[in-house]
């Protein structure tokens, strides 16, 4: 018994020494930083960590403020810090404390599985940041979003990831309108409750955007007539009349850029946060064209990796996109840039099905497409898109019309008298 003790104190004991071994180095080597990049007062001080924690992702810093110095100073050579470190380094000015927070994380985030991650309805799961916690982005400050990337490192898995949780926490309190006008992976969604549309080509995008268009007047109206500002406010007063959340999702934003749709896609980005109505639009190549000043300035903008320092500077301003591996991500908003980690999913989503059954995924069986269809004047008609079918006579059922109350004309009425007279 005593020796098991006395292994299991050696152990502890070897532990606390390498781990303190490791910090005394990355404590010097800071200080060694510190020094070469001239952040110093008149006195020659500069920042010194005086207390360390390590944990899993790499260490929680403690500095102490110096007298004629900021947290700009320390933020300013943020680069050089972190090339000199082999780190991510995060800087944090507790209010009202007399020191600075510095997270380093110098440790990959290990692969990890999608699995829902319970949000609100205005809140976007992207994955984790660095640091291991769930990363989502509010829709009440990050209205509209932009996703950027090469072909392959991400942006529909991210998508995926965002349509998902989306779907199963608040299937009720969202309404999703999907266009894929090229290949993608959107349309693997279209079985899901709250998906109302799923555009294919330009026709179907502008019957979309028009809905939402219209539901984003029609709020408008009703705000105005009541005195309410936004959507939170309206749900607030009118609990019974819950408005829920409208995200219109466009994969390839540039090809739609060139379609006379785009007009109305854009009144969407500077009108829809009151009401309620975001955008969530992805971009392969980013140009100055199509990501001009007024686009990256009403929307967050998340990039993957990209191939050259001037796709990486047109999205975030900086070069730091080129540096990204498979599944990684930079999120460019009010806080600066945070990196995410997006989770693994496959390529068949068979992973999300697994949480959300409507969500499509390969099957041997060829699904029965339902279409939607209309009898008149003897001939059937497809409401979807219109054609007519020969039909004999005698092979047609007589359709049993709707029982309405004493005095009240239909529609259908009116249009019978109309053709019989």
């Amino acid at each position: 018994m005593f020796v098991e003790l006395g292994l299991a104190a050696g152990s502890v004991y070897l532990y606390n020494y390498l781990n303190s071994s490791e910090e005394r180095k990355f404590k010097n080597n800071f200080n060694e930083v510190m020094l070469k990049t001239g952040i110093k007062n008149k006195d020659e001080e500069t920042f010194k960590i005086y207390k360390i924690e390590t944990k899993s992702y790499g260490y929680v810093c403690y500095l102490k403020n110096t007298k004629g110095l900021s947290v700009e100073h320390l933020e300013s050579k943020i680069n050089i810090l972190e090339c000199n470190l082999n780190s991510i380094v995060q800087i944090e000015k507790a209010t009202f404390r007399n020191y600075i927070k510095m997270y380093v994380v110098n440790k990959d985030l290990d692969k990890f599985m999608f699995e829902p991650v319970k949000c609100k309805s205005h809140q976007l799961y992207f994955g984790k940041d660095y640091k291991g916690q769930s990363y989502t982005i509010d829709l009440n400050k990050h209205p509209m979003l932009l996703i950027a990337g090469a072909t392959g490192y991400g942006k529909s898995m991210l998508l995926a990831c965002i349509l998902t949780n989306l779907v199963y926490n608040s299937p009720k309190d969202v309404e999703l309108y999907l266009t894929q006008l090229i290949k993608g992976e959107i349309s693997s969604f279209a079985d899901c409750g709250p998906v109302k549309m799923v555009a294919y080509n330009p026709t179907e995008l502008m019957i979309a955007i028009n809905k939402v268009r219209m539901k984003m007047e029609e709020r408008s109206n009703l705000f105005k007539a009541h005195g309410i500002r936004n959507i939170q406010q309206w749900n607030s007063h009118f609990p019974n009349r819950r408005m829920k959340r409208v995200i219109l999702v466009c994969e390839e934003m540039s090809e739609l850029m060139e379609l006379p749709v785009w007009e109305q896609i854009w009144k969407v980005v500077k009108a829809g946060r009151s009401v309620g109505v975001h955008l969530i639009g992805a971009l392969q190549r980013t140009t100055a064209t199509n990501l001009d000043t007024d686009v990256k300035s009403q929307m967050t903008r998340i990039t993957f990796h990209q191939n050259s320092i001037i796709d990486s500077q047109n999205v975030i301003n900086s070069n730091n996109a080129m540096k990204l591996k498979r599944g990684e991500c930079i999120v460019c908003g009010n806080d600066g840039e945070i990196k995410i980690k997006v989770p693994y999913i496959d390529d068949d989503f068979v992973l999300l099905n697994k949480y959300v059954p409507e969500i499509r995924i390969p099957t041997k069986k060829e699904k029965q497409e339902i279409l939607n269809v209309k009898k008149i004047n003897n001939k059937i008609y497809s409401i979807e898109q219109p054609q007519i079918i020969d039909v004999e006579e005698n092979q047609i059922k007589p359709t049993g019309k709707k029982r309405v109350r004493k005095g009240v004309i239909s529609l259908e009425d009116i249009e019978d008298v109309n053709r019989e007279g």
